[in-house]
């Protein structure tokens, strides 16, 4: 993996500065993951917490790209397997690892796929599980063209959106259910 990505670790974030709700970049922890995750979205844009400028300046930080992989790398949250890509510039909190394709040789949404399908709980040691840079350095993966890349990029899309609508109608549905049965109960 090493080869076609750069692969980043996450910053310590005070307490301090917890809290703000508004500001240029979202801080992202491995709660706004599972939010996003839960919802069945990849990307994502907001989070619980922001920072600015001079915020970057205090943590000594400096901000993600958009379309970087990001994922827990530490403790239980590293089973969930959860994986997101950030649709902005963004900072990742310490318990937080990120990967982004290095852009002459892999796609943003090929790794994100390619990141799917990695157990990170194999490449985890220590008491506490937690996954080191060299360990995602170091995964073996077998990588096509970067037009292939897109291409498979582009298929697994399409299907993820397919999946998606249906998921939504699923759940229209089962609430459409829901309210026939509640009519159908109060007219007895």
């Amino acid at each position: 993996m090493g080869e076609i990505v750069n692969v980043y670790q996450g910053f310590g974030f005070p307490e301090k500065l917890q809290g703000k709700k508004k500001g240029k970049y979202p801080f992202i922890k491995v709660s706004d993951i599972s939010v996003v995750t839960n919802k069945g979205d990849r990307f994502i844009e907001e989070a619980a917490n922001y920072v600015d400028e001079e915020d970057l300046e205090l943590l000594k930080a400096i901000p993600f790209p958009a379309g970087t992989v990001v994922f827990a790398k530490i403790g239980e949250a590293i089973r969930l397997n959860r994986r997101v890509i950030l649709k902005q510039k963004s900072l990742i909190d310490n318990n937080v690892g990120g990967v982004k394709a290095k852009s002459d040789l892999s796609n943003d949404s090929f790794v994100f796929y390619i990141m799917s399908m990695i157990d990170l709980k194999k490449y985890a040691g220590g008491v506490v599980p937690s996954v080191k840079k060299t360990a995602i350095e170091n995964i073996d993966c077998v990588i096509p063209t970067l037009l292939e890349q897109r291409k498979i990029a582009s298929c697994l899309s399409a299907m993820d959106e397919t999946i998606n609508a249906y998921t939504e109608k699923v759940g229209l549905l089962g609430q459409f259910k829901k309210g026939l049965m509640q009519q159908l109960f109060v007219n007895i």
